[in-house]
């Protein structure tokens, strides 16, 4: 009876699941550089829309916050679960919407167009599918399913300013600085420039245990710390623009 006993608090034990939370900032070192003014050169619509918007390649906050830093961790063992509804890549108001998309590998992306100006989707892709399509209309969707972990550039033939990331990631224990507010409304890259956002970010429920942090940006590169998440709790881990290295192309 007793060995029945001690079974079966070992199983609910066992069964106890033990995580911590990642959470840091993202900050950039010295002044950052004056974001380019964008110039469309190609139909009304784009013009009109892209007048006295900036690039979105490096958005930094008044409190040096970095805005689109995919922060995700490797978590042995951890498996991949992709979302019961596609995320999806707009392109709206001649821009990547939003500029960049960060989802778990295996996810099939729905890839759309708001404007009322045909646009051509072309992934540069390296590990997956690189596609090349027409969207000629509003409203046409391209299921795209991104099978491998990737940083993946998007760029449209037909307007050259055009420049968007999907970002697949190894597993759920990902996210974005800068994204989203509070209420989960997206940021614009202006309003993110003009708070005081710290490139804060969380990420939940990540298994105890030994995980490498990795961060990455389209402009400073990666950067990556292994930690020792607790079994409950908290652990920060913080990064500046300095922790970051360009990959040798």
């Amino acid at each position: 009876m007793k060995v029945l006993v001690a079974l079966l608090v070992f199983g609910m034990l066992a069964s106890i699941a033990f995580a911590g939370n990642i959470t840091g900032t993202v900050m950039y070192e010295g002044d950052a550089p004056a974001r380019p003014a964008l110039t469309a050169t190609k139909d009304q619509h784009c013009i009109d829309a892209v007048t006295g918007t900036k690039s979105e390649a490096l958005v930094v906050s008044t409190s040096k916050g970095i805005k689109n830093v995919v922060i995700y961790a490797r978590v042995r063992g951890a498996k991949p679960t992709v979302p019961d509804k596609n995320p999806v890549m707009d392109q709206k108001a001649c821009a990547y919407y939003p500029h960049v998309l960060a989802v778990v590998a295996g996810s099939t992306i729905d890839i759309t167009s708001s404007d009322p100006v045909a646009h051509n989707v072309h992934s540069h892709a390296k590990k997956n599918d690189a596609i090349n399509y027409q969207i000629p209309q509003p409203g046409k969707v391209i299921p795209h399913k991104v099978a491998k972990a990737e940083e993946i550039k998007f760029t449209c033939d037909i307007h050259a300013w055009m420049t968007g990331y999907i970002v697949a990631v190894p597993n759920n224990f990902f996210t974005v600085t800068g994204y989203k507010n509070a209420d989960g409304t997206w940021i614009s890259s202006d309003d993110y420039e003009k708070s005081a956002d710290t490139g804060a970010y969380s990420i939940a429920e990540v298994p105890a245990g030994r995980v490498r942090v990795v961060a990455w940006h389209e402009e400073l590169g990666s950067a990556n710390k292994t930690v020792e998440v607790p079994a409950s709790g908290d652990i920060a881990v913080n990064f500046t623009s300095a922790d970051f290295k360009k990959r040798a192309k």
